[in-house]
């Protein structure tokens, strides 16, 4: 049931530019990554000199590999992003892979051309090219940025990176913060390290500003990040410990991996009986940390924001049938077309659409009983990671974020427009109540979007639901409409004022 906050994490290795030879190698670090007290991965950074067009450049790739217990199932992440640079840091190409789900990997190739990045799907479809600055400077550098600035305590610089999991260059501000004394993983004593911090100007999306992790790093006097920190949304704390390659390969037994599932949950104090049978709710909610705690979650025909104090608000609900239509403005085609991830166009897709609808005509007893037969035909899998509805129509398994991709597809291949909804469920986890980040399916009948929830099956939503954003995911190929959930991860807390079943 739970969505994977992971997804925030998706960058990928691809494929780049043409280049010759296997070149010298610039750079070969092992760091190991650790997440609460579990040991989770590694974080390799590898670059080379290689030929682009008979011209020297540098090609720098970031890999992380983590493994995570999450509840009763096991999650693999392979994070990976690079850059073609010159000799002198400025960047020529870029490239990700992502991993979506099993088997399933999405590659895209970025080429700069003057303030352009011309981008390629999968080798083959262009896309959108992305807005370009020839002043980001590539991974390389970026590895050397702390020892060509000679930081010292008090000193303060920026410079500009791509970011590829949301296609767009983001400013970086580092700030040396001062000596510190650390004790490293498997040292004996403390070292005098110097702690500098990186912040990411905040990302405008949808009319908000969503501020990215801080990441702090530990120098040693030669300029080396031994240590590097970043409270990640949905995982906590990353912490990396430079490292050799053999101590960061080195399995570790499931036993001993760290299970982020509460760092996933908002817990309650108290539980609420039926809690899909609710037909309407009034929280308490506050954001810690948030400039407009306000715009944080929906509003609607379902959700009011009420009474806004400070960081805090109430949030009243209602149950999917209640509140009045919507302003009656007819949906766009991004919600009837088929997209990279709802893929209404598939063939497979189209046959499970048919083989659940039948006969029927109505939109909605169309959308009622795609949602039942996703309900039923799907396996619940913690090894998807944001996979495509195409995907999901072969494999018929995931977690909600492919219950949902797969309803909304499955409606759009019928007729009925669709999008897809993210935001807080009520749980009960290991006996204790809380809300767990979800993911969600929503119609348009009549004037309305009606929410529809395949993991559930009920045919309704009740006021357990809580909206944070939706989104037709129309020529989208990166996380960014997960965005808005970085707001609230970690950030929220919630009381329940009252309910009504």
């Amino acid at each position: 049931m739970r969505f994977k906050l992971t997804s925030i994490l998706a960058l990928c290795l691809c494929a780049t530019p043409a280049f010759a030879g296997n070149g010298k190698v610039l750079l070969d670090i092992w760091d190991i990554a650790y997440l609460g007290d579990g040991r989770a991965g590694y974080v390799h950074t590898f670059a080379k000199q290689i030929d682009v067009n008979g011209k020297k450049a540098i090609h720098t790739t970031i890999e992380v590999r983590l493994r995570v217990k999450r509840l009763d199932g096991i999650a693999e992440m392979s994070m990976d992003s690079g850059t073609i640079e010159t000799m002198e840091g400025k960047v020529i190409g870029t490239f990700m892979r992502q991993g979506l789900g099993t088997n399933q990997q999405k590659v895209i190739n970025g080429v700069v051309v003057g303030k352009k990045l011309e981008l390629t799907l999968n080798g083959t479809t262009p896309l959108e090219a992305a807005r370009w600055n020839p002043d980001v400077i590539g991974l390389f550098k970026q590895q050397n940025i702390f020892k060509d600035h000679d930081v010292k305590p008090g000193d303060k610089f920026d410079y500009l990176s791509f970011q590829p999991e949301i296609n767009a260059v983001m400013k970086l501000e580092v700030v040396a913060k001062g000596q510190r004394e650390v004790l490293l993983k498997g040292a004996k004593q403390k070292s005098n390290l110097l702690l500098v911090e990186t912040i990411p100007d905040k990302v405008e999306y949808m009319g908000t500003k969503i501020q990215l992790p801080v990441s702090q790093a530990w120098l040693n006097d030669k300029f080396e990040p031994v240590k590097t920190e970043a409270d990640v949304p949905g995982l906590g704390p990353l912490v990396t410990y430079r490292s050799t390659r053999a101590l960061a390969l080195a399995p570790v037994p499931i036993a001993q991996l760290t299970d982020i599932s509460t760092n996933q949950l908002v817990k309650l104090k108290k539980r609420v009986p039926q809690p899909y049978e609710t037909s309407a709710a009034v929280y308490r909610i506050t954001i810690r940390d948030d400039d407009n705690v306000a715009t944080t979650f929906s509003r609607d025909h379902r959700q009011e924001v009420k009474n806004v104090k400070g960081n805090t608000f109430e949030l009243h609900v209602k149950a999917s049938n209640g509140g009045k239509a919507d302003d009656g403005k007819e949906p766009g085609a991004e919600f009837t077309q088929s997209s990279y991830f709802i893929t209404s166009d598939d063939p497979k897709v189209k046959d499970h659409a048919r083989a659940a609808v039948g006969q029927e005509t109505d939109p909605r007893k169309k959308a009622l009983r795609i949602e039942k037969w996703v309900h039923h035909q799907m396996k619940v899998s913690a090894e998807e990671a944001l996979a495509t509805a195409a995907h999901v129509a072969r494999t018929l398994q995931g977690d909600c974020s492919e219950f949902s991709m797969l309803t909304a597809a499955m409606c759009r291949a019928e007729g009925v427009p669709s999008r897809t909804a993210i935001g807080l469920i009520y749980a009960d986890v290991k006996g204790s109540p809380c809300f767990a980040f979800h993911m969600w399916a929503e119609v348009w009948i009549k004037g309305r979007w009606i929410p529809i929830d395949a993991t559930l099956g009920n045919g309704y939503v009740g006021a357990t639901h809580l909206k944070i954003t939706d989104h037709a995911w129309h020529d989208e190929r990166t996380m960014t409409p997960i965005l808005p959930v970085v707001r609230v991860v970690g950030r929220v807390s919630i009381d329940i004022v009252s309910v009504e079943n």
